[in-house]
């Protein structure tokens, strides 16, 4: 039986056991508590989740992406699933996304069509294929990155003349990069801001700063450094501890917070340093307790390497650090950071 009410359907690629699911996607979803909301997820394997009150996961095939042509399955199986409604709004997370949910949706059904534009997945799948020595990989890679950039292409300059279409980029920096490379025009590019978690009270902010010191015996005299991120090349996690081992030469009252996924990686690279046990912390919390952790800190650390990758992107921890009024502590290496000193 067909639904009545207008269900918002998200749709995504990119898995929801990816690190900023929670934050990113599933979050901003929960506060629209007035809505029917449905994710649509691809995945290689099925996956298990408790559904939300007002909100439902359905999880369908995902292929190794080889060219366009794979993707003739995905839409498919997401028309079958649209059929259901016949009224809704569609948000796709990502090009590929955007490109299946344009091929799938019926527009007499659809009373609106968003594409997140979050990453350059052409720009980021070349960076991370870019050491390869073998010449057979590189031929490989080189055309792989090509069918990238041409998905991209399609998905932001070609779907924005579909009825109802709209481009949303997290940053001035990632929508000037599409009307240049793709040609989209700029009046159909909005700029992401439901996403971004609120400022928190500040006497909450204390309560936790209290409890989270205590409890990690932190002293209230110390100076608490704080990362939040994997060991991923990219988020330069050696200049994190470079940055702390020079900032704790120069003031032994400084401490480190370390919060990750990566926890048994990150114990490596701390032995590898000077950095003291009694300097540090490393541990992993859930998402919904990131914020109690993170007001027990007065600087949060954000390194990036200096590409356009970098650039146009906006991390969910700077949001996160923002949101408990931490000092940020970066690169100059991310656009939207230009003016934090």
């Amino acid at each position: 039986m067909k639904q009545k009410k207008e269900t918002l359907i998200f749709v995504l690629y990119d898995g929801i056991k990816n690190s900023v699911f929670e934050g990113q996607v599933l979050a901003p979803l929960l506060k629209k508590e007035n809505k029917n909301i449905a994710i649509i997820s691809f995945e290689y394997k099925p996956i298990s989740r408790d559904p939300e009150e007002h909100l439902k996961i359905i999880t369908l095939k995902k292929y190794p992406f080889l060219g366009k042509f794979v993707l003739i399955s995905a839409i498919a199986q997401l028309k079958k699933v649209l059929k259901k409604y016949d009224n809704y709004a569609v948000i796709a997370r990502g090009p590929i996304a955007g490109y299946i949910c344009a091929k799938a949706i019926n527009f007499n059904a659809c009373s609106s069509f968003t594409i997140q534009a979050r990453g350059l997945i052409a720009q980021e799948y070349q960076y991370a294929h870019k050491d390869h020595k073998n010449i057979l990989l590189r031929f490989i890679h080189k055309i792989r990155y090509h069918q990238y950039k041409a998905l991209e292409a399609t998905a932001y300059k070609q779907n924005t003349a579909l009825p109802n279409t709209t481009i949303e980029a997290v940053s001035n920096a990632l929508k000037t990069y599409i009307v240049a490379q793709f040609g989209v025009n700029e009046k159909n590019i909005t700029i992401a801001k439901h996403d971004i978690p609120q400022t928190i009270d500040k006497n909450l902010i204390t309560h936790w700063r209290h409890k989270i010191r205590t409890q990690l015996q932190i002293p209230f005299t110390h100076t608490v450094y704080c990362y939040n991120g994997s060991v991923k090349p990219w988020q330069c996690p050696d200049k994190v501890i470079d940055f702390f081992e020079n900032k704790l030469k120069k003031d032994e009252n400084s401490f480190l917070l370390i919060l990750t996924q990566d926890k048994n990686q990150f114990e490596k690279i701390l032995k590898q340093s000077t950095i003291d046990q009694k300097n540090y912390v490393l541990k992993t919390v859930a998402h919904t307790d990131i914020y109690k952790y993170l007001a027990a800190c007065d600087c949060g650390i954000i390194f990036r390497e200096n590409n356009i990758i970098n650039w146009v992107s906006r991390p969910t921890k700077i949001l996160e650090y923002q949101s408990v009024g931490l000092k940020i502590i970066h690169n100059n290496t991310i656009e939207i950071l230009q003016d934090v000193t």
